[in-house]
C-alpha cells in the first residue's frame, strides 16, 4: 500500500512537472511551487507548515527557487507525534527557520549538483551535496524512467524525485527534514 501511494504521488508530481515549465510548455498554464505543494497529498504537512509560517506567498508568485521538499513521512519522524501547529506553538520561530533551510535562492537542477558542493539556503546556513554512485545496485527511478546511476543526498536526506520544474523554480523531493545547526 505504501509503495502504491508513493508511486501514485510520483505519477501526480511527474504529470504536474510536465505542465509547469514555461520554456518547455508555452501552451500550458504555468504552475507555481506553492500549487504543486498544495495539490500533492504527500506534501500536506509541508503545505500546513508554509501556511502557518506565512511562507506560502513566497512560492506563489515569481522568483527563482529550489525547494527540497520533505514528505509527510519525513515530517512525522521529526514532529514526534505533534501536529505541525502544535510543534510551531511549542517552538516559536523554529519552523520558519527549518523551512528556509530547505530553500535555495536559484533554480538548481539535479544535473547542476556536484559531489561535495555547498549551497547557501534562505536560512543562511549551507547544505552539502553528496553524489553516491550506484554502480552495482542502481535504483529504478520512476521520475527518470530509468535506473538511477547516482543517488543524490542533501545533508543526509536522499533526493528520490528530482527536477520538478515550476514557473518559479524547481522542487526536489527528499525523504528527511533538513535541520540546520542551532
Amino acid at each position: 500500500m505504501k509503495n502504491l501511494l508513493r508511486n501514485f504521488t510520483l505519477v501526480v508530481i511527474s504529470f504536474l512537472a510536465f505542465s509547469c515549465g514555461e520554456e518547455e510548455n508555452k501552451n500550458l498554464p504555468s504552475t507555481s511551487i506553492a500549487k504543486i505543494i498544495e495539490v500533492t497529498p504527500e506534501f500536506s504537512s509541508l503545505k500546513e507548515a508554509l501556511d502557518i509560517t506565512g511562507l506560502t506567498s513566497t512560492f506563489e508568485g515569481s522568483g527563482d527557487f529550489t525547494v527540497f521538499a520533505p514528505t509527510n513521512v519525513a515530517f512525522d519522524a521529526v514532529l514526534g507525534g505533534l501536529t505541525v501547529e502544535e510543534y510551531d506553538t511549542a517552538n516559536p520561530g523554529v519552523l520558519e527557520t527549518v523551512l528556509k533551510y530547505h530553500v535555495l535562492g536559484a533554480r538548481i537542477l539535479s544535473t547542476d549538483l556536484t559531489d561535495g558542493q555547498e549551497a547557501a539556503t534562505l536560512q543562511g546556513q549551507n547544505i552539502t551535496v553528496d553524489l553516491v554512485p550506484n554502480t552495482y545496485f542502481p535504483d529504478f527511478d520512476a521520475d527518470l524512467g530509468d535506473y538511477e546511476e547516482t543517488s543524490i543526498y542533501i545533508n543526509s536526506a536522499r533526493v528520490f524525485a528530482r527536477d520538478i520544474k515550476c514557473s518559479n523554480g524547481i522542487i526536489h523531493v527528499i525523504d528527511n527534514v533538513l535541520l540546520p545547526s542551532s
